[in-house]
């Protein structure tokens, strides 16, 4: 079975997010997820455009 890169690094990220919000929940970490998207949100465009490319097929061709 083959998985796209994108689909890999998309699942990584939404595993990550997901613990650093139950780290939040339970009183380990302390996260504001409205400051962290107020300051990253050009890190999530960037990322989906490197999902865009890298996951486009190419033909070696020129085609």
């Amino acid at each position: 079975m083959h998985r796209s890169f994108s689909g890999i690094i998309w699942g990584l990220i939404f595993i990550a997010l997901g613990a650093v919000l139950l780290l939040d929940r339970f009183g380990y970490l302390e996260f504001d997820l409205g400051e962290f998207l107020h300051t990253w949100w050009p890190l999530l465009l960037v990322v989906i455009g490197l999902g865009m490319i890298l996951d486009r097929p190419y033909d070696r061709k020129g085609r």
